[in-house]
């Protein structure tokens, strides 16, 4: 094998690496339900949903491409190090007072995303439990917070286990239930792709509107040069962070393209926050539906453990007393996390969706995407003064 043969091979096993992982990540509960496809993407046709579906994919692509280009100049392993780092503040002599600030305000956005996560998580299964057996939507949700706090004191086992088993079934759930759409409306979504006329006074906001908060959602993805900062090791130059970051766009991207697919033949009437679990109890039978109900269930398992989890690993080290079992301060954390989260979760997955994850990407687009632009300018003046050595 040539040495150019190998080196190609080894590049494209480490892009698709982080590309599966920010996949798999994507690939959760509030994605699989629908609820992005109506929130964001689908709402204003099929003309408007390429162009958001683009405008993702090129926010996703830069914000990926310059964060993994900051870990690589800096070096940095863990979300903390990336925000110092991408704040020029990694280096020793850097002031601590300004090095505090930061590492607190990232603490908080972080904890911040995960509330969004996890309460888009329970008020998907109290809509999900409140479909299948009846139960009101807020005693599911409160199930869910407790089912996700003790699942939590498992945490990294259960979502080692777990997680690619997830992302593997519901992307095969998806497909099958596409497939069947084409079948019984094939015919509508070809005539509503690329189509600017149509839909765009389905959901009764301005079409204006829908663009700004698209956009702001997307700033949401800045932050996975924090995430990514924990993965990226095979990373060796730049053409592997422009790879890297194209093809975790790519796929991410393409997940945002099915889902949309599968919702837009039944919009405006399916304009909800559980649209495709509402397409399959009406239009596509039962087996498809009890398939789709059995892996969305596990993809909301396996989001409300994983922030509950983090938050509780990150807050233990506070809990000084040595007398009380490790399991029992995580359990303990985890479930005031999610007594927390249950209130957010009440607002509804739909607001939750639109106000709190918009909420987050405008003080993404200020606290990280900002510093990231500004980042070019610096890793361009490193790789001058290493040429120049």
């Amino acid at each position: 094998m040539s040495e150019e043969n190998y080196s190609w091979k080894t590049r494209f096993s480490t892009w698709f690496g982080l590309a599966a992982l920010v996949f798999g990540a994507f690939c959760g509960g509030a994605m699989a339900s629908g609820a992005y496809a109506t929130s964001y993407f689908a709402r204003y046709g099929g003309g408007h949903l390429l162009v958001f579906v683009l405008i993702f994919m090129t926010i996703m692509a830069v914000c990926c491409i310059l964060g993994i280009n900051v870990i690589r100049v800096f070096k940095v392993t863990d979300y903390n190090g990336f925000y110092l780092a991408l704040y020029g503040l990694h280096k020793p002599d850097s002031n601590p007072v300004l090095k505090k600030i930061v590492a607190v305000f990232f603490d908080f956005y972080t904890i911040l995303s995960g509330i969004s996560a996890c309460a888009g998580a329970m008020a998907l299964f109290g809509s999900l439990a409140a479909s299948s057996v009846g139960i009101p939507v807020q005693v599911g949700s409160m199930i869910a917070a407790v089912m996700f706090a003790v699942l939590s004191v498992y945490g990294a086992a259960f979502l080692r286990r777990f997680n690619s088993v997830m992302t593997i079934a519901l992307t095969g759930c998806l497909l099958a239930v596409l497939i069947a759409v084409c079948a019984v409306r094939g015919d509508v979504l070809a005539n509503l792709i690329g189509n600017f006329e149509v839909g765009v006074d389905w959901s009764g906001v301005p079409l204006a509107t829908g663009y700004t908060m698209l956009i702001s959602y997307c700033f949401n993805v800045g932050s996975w040069g924090a995430t990514l900062s924990s993965y990226s090791e095979k990373i060796r130059d730049q053409k592997d962070a422009i790879g890297s970051g194209i093809l975790i766009a790519v796929f991410v991207g393409a997940l945002f393209f099915v889902t949309s697919c599968i919702v837009l033949p039944f919009l405006p009437e399916e304009l909800n926050s559980t649209p495709i679990l509402n397409i399959c109890q009406k239009h596509l039978g039962g087996t498809l539906t009890i398939m789709y109900w059995v892996v969305i269930l596990i993809a909301v398992i396996t989001t409300g453990p994983t922030f509950a989890y983090s938050i509780a690993a990150r807050f233990m080290k506070l809990w000084k007393n040595d007398g009380v079992d490790q399991k029992l301060k995580v359990f303990v954390i985890a479930l005031a996390f999610m007594v927390i989260c249950y209130f957010v979760s009440l607002m509804g997955l739909m607001k939750i969706v639109l106000l709190l994850l918009t909420s987050t990407g405008a003080i993404g687009a200020v606290s990280i995407f900002l510093p990231l632009l500004i980042s070019i300018f610096r890793i361009h003046k490193i790789n001058r003064a290493e040429k120049a050595a």
